[in-house]
């Protein structure tokens, strides 16, 4: 048999060493499975890693962002988090009961986002501006919101859940333009405007040019600006 062939190996280390001697064909067989044995003890450690109920909230809200409610199915959302249907059971009574905590975790997510926009009040009216255009362009938020909304379409809970919501934002928008000084009529108007403008961003944004920052906080700007003529600032 020469150096190289199948069943006899050469130490690396020492080129002038002599070559181990040839493994038997039982031993060959044993390496193998011994191997074998280790990467089934690696998959099986992979398989066997707990996925918290956080972890399948999160997840499942990824792949709602992604591919839209119908790919909320316990296959699709194992194969997607790499485990099996008893991972999602250990958690979940069903489908359902998923998808009633996706909107829980949603509903509790965007009532902190509306809380840090109420609590813009302290500031100046400028910078809740800047804030509320940041909000209208992050993609993550267009993707989540766009997905829910069609969501809310099918069931009840998530549409009650959105329309919440929207009013919360329509009236912290309000008070911003109350807080520069529009009448009631003249705040409610822009209020709305602008919160239709974020929803048209959510739903236009595969088939319009998306605004960038500079753009948004442009609309933004001449939505708060006086009416033309008008003295309330003392010019």
């Amino acid at each position: 048999m020469h150096p190289g062939e199948v069943g006899e190996s050469v130490s690396i280390d020492d080129p002038g060493a002599a070559p181990s001697p040839p493994l038997t064909k039982p031993e060959r067989k044993r390496a193998a499975l011994s191997k074998k044995a280790e990467s089934q003890h690696r998959s099986t450690r992979r398989r066997t890693t707990r996925l918290s109920y956080e972890d399948w909230v999160e997840g499942g809200l990824a792949l709602l962002a992604r591919e839209g409610v119908t790919a909320i199915r316990i296959p699709r959302l194992c194969q997607e988090l790499g485990v099996t249907k008893g991972s999602f059971y250990w958690h979940f009574d069903d489908l359902e009961q998923f998808m009633a905590a996706m909107a829980d975790r949603w509903g509790d997510t965007q009532a902190e986002a509306v809380r840090a926009l109420s609590a813009l009040d302290s500031v100046p009216v400028e910078t809740r501006i800047e804030q509320m255009a940041a909000m209208l362009v992050d993609p993550q938020h267009w993707m989540v919101e766009a997905s829910v909304r069609e969501w809310s379409r099918t069931d009840e809970t998530v549409a009650k859940a959105v329309r919440v919501l929207d009013q919360r934002i329509f009236q912290a928008v309000q008070t911003t333009m109350l807080d520069l000084g529009f009448d009631p009529d003249q705040a409610r108007v822009r209020a709305g405007a602008m919160v239709y403008l974020g929803i048209g961003l959510i739903h236009g944004r595969d088939n319009l040019p998306t605004p960038n920052p500079k753009e948004v906080q442009a609309v933004i700007e001449l939505l708060a600006r006086p009416p033309i003529g008008d003295n309330r600032t003392g010019e």
